[in-house]
């Protein structure tokens, strides 16, 4: 039996035929129900091991091989017959679908549906596509942007690390997906979180078969096995995320954690039940020097996105610039799409700089430039490394201190201000400017500008700057730098080209906005 299943509607095709099984919304997803031996979850033979792809072809003869998974009695039990394929299609017309395995029972099932124009009322990331990098050498972009939505601004949230863990402020789906509403209403759109910590920091997330690390363990090697009740609480939680615009942000190991499973059926496991998704974020290891040589993890980043049909966005955390042989090959890598940076020092303005020589480095060796994504900065909380990380052209995700159990109002108002800078960044077309220290004249400042039509600036002690714009006349404001995302701008004025002196409104840090005024 083949079935194909769409928010609550199923249509099924008759065993192993051809049959046409509906209309489907562009990017929606498209969970495919195949039904094959019927097995117990822990017993022999293991029915994870029986490996199910299958191909979509879309109405321009573009394949997309898309690892099943088996899913027990396809409702959280873990004995039963049900093997399922999740897909999500980015054309309109009519696809094909066929299925490929070694045993029989699930092998050459093939059917043919209708992919319609996306819902305009589809909630979230649903109605925009796939979140992509689209930068190549040519056009030097470095964010990440939706197929059919805008270009995506990274405010994220790094803690606590084990979200998806036992901590008792977010172990039930409820009090997760409350987090989730807390900070999506503060503007963060993205959430880091470990999807293996066995023997790392917490030790309480793995996704394979067991309750505690040792069963795990045993689940997880040579015949691994996987908790499909817990993985169908993970799907239900990031579709949660989709819906209200934050990113789930996969980080697949813990610093120092436990490496010894079957790397590719974990790997394969996490596509398959994951990949549909339209933003998905995927990072090998934190802090991957405690495991993993850079040549080891660079070539986990491959493996990734060879098993990965969708090509969602991958790095690996904590290849910093202090090595430039190390971050030369980071660079020269393309299976990665974006930095993970880990700093450590006092000075949060050094965040600036490290963007500026991150995006040097990319442009001097004619690759496409990363996204530079400041994933454990520091100090923590201070509003001006991430100032100093977007007005240099990166992107950031906060990191608390005391990153224990606690809800995350504990650490405002970090989150309703990195939505503040968010907000202020997204008032301005930012995927086109262009770091501009160079353009300010006096004073302390960080600038990002496209000359002549936008400027961005961060005084991160106040005071006046003078700044040199190119002929025309524009609209300045400026942004209390601890602002939320309800803030609005103040002291507006109109200006010409040429130099111009701006002083903040009052003391303090503050950023400043200068757009050409329309003809």
């Amino acid at each position: 039996m083949v079935c194909i299943w769409a928010s609550a509607l199923a249509l099924c095709a008759a065993p192993k035929g051809l049959g046409h099984l509906g209309r489907f919304p562009k990017w929606g997803k498209i969970e495919v129900v195949l039904a094959g031996p019927d097995l117990r979850g822990r017993a022999d033979p293991n029915p994870f091991a029986i490996l199910v792809d299958a191909v979509f072809t879309s109405p321009t003869g573009n394949r997309y091989e898309v690892p099943a998974f088996y899913d027990g009695d396809g409702k959280g039990s873990l004995d039963g017959h049900v093997w399922k394929v999740r897909f999500a299609a980015d054309e309109t017309g009519e696809w094909t679908f066929g299925s490929t395995s070694e045993h029989a029972q699930l092998d050459g099932y093939s059917a043919r549906f209708t992919v319609t124009s996306a819902s305009r009322d589809a909630p979230g990331f649903w109605r925009w596509g796939r979140l992509e990098r689209v930068g190549t050498p040519e056009n030097g972009i470095r964010y990440l942007k939706f197929r059919e939505g805008p270009y995506w601004l990274k405010a994220g949230c790094d803690d606590p690390e084990n979200f998806l863990g036992r901590f008792s402020n977010y172990d039930t789906i409820a009090e997760r997906k409350a987090a989730v509403d807390y900070l999506a209403a503060r503007g963060v759109n993205s959430l880091y979180m470990m999807t293996n910590n066995i023997d790392g920091d917490h030790r309480d997330v793995w996704p394979w078969l067991g309750a505690t690390p040792s069963e795990a363990k045993t689940n997880a090697s040579d015949s691994a096995r996987f908790d499909v009740a817990k993985l169908e609480e993970w799907r239900e939680l990031f579709e949660y995320m989709q819906a209200h615009g934050v990113v789930p942000y996969l980080v697949l190991d813990d610093d120092d954690c436990w490496t010894g499973y079957d790397r590719p059926r974990y790997y394969r496991e996490m596509v398959a039940r994951f990949g549909y998704l339209p933003a998905l974020l995927f990072n090998i290891s934190e802090e991957h020097a405690e495991n993993y040589t850079l040549e080891q993890a660079l070539a986990y980043a491959q493996l990734l996105k060879d098993l990965d049909p969708f090509d969602h966005p991958v790095g690996i955390h904590d290849v910093n610039g202090n090595i430039a042989a190390q971050a030369d090959a980071y660079v020269d890598a393309s299976q990665v799409d974006f930095t993970s940076i880990q700093t450590g020092g006092q000075d949060p303005l050094v965040h600036n700089p490290i963007a500026l020589e991150w995006i040097a480095r990319c442009q001097a060796r004619s690759k496409r430039v990363l996204m530079v994504g400041f994933d454990e900065g520091r100090p923590e909380e201070d509003r001006r490394g991430w100032w100093s990380a977007y007005l240099g052209g990166g992107v950031w995700e906060v990191h608390v201190r005391q990153a224990d159990d606690r809800p995350h109002s504990a650490w405002e108002p970090a989150w309703t201000q990195l939505g503040g800078a968010r907000a202020f960044m997204e008032s301005l077309p930012f995927w086109e400017m262009e770091p501009a220290n160079h353009l300010v004249e006096s004073g302390t400042a960080f600038c990002l500008a496209k000359p002549g039509e936008a400027y961005a600036l961060y005084l991160p002690v106040g005071g006046s700057v003078e700044v040199e714009l190119l002929p025309g006349t524009y609209d300045c404001a400026w942004w209390k730098a601890s602002n939320g995302s309800e803030g609005s701008f103040e002291a507006r004025r109109t200006v010409k080209g040429g130099k111009q002196q701006f002083t903040a409104p009052a003391e303090g840090d503050w950023a400043l906005r200068v757009v050409k005024k329309a003809d």
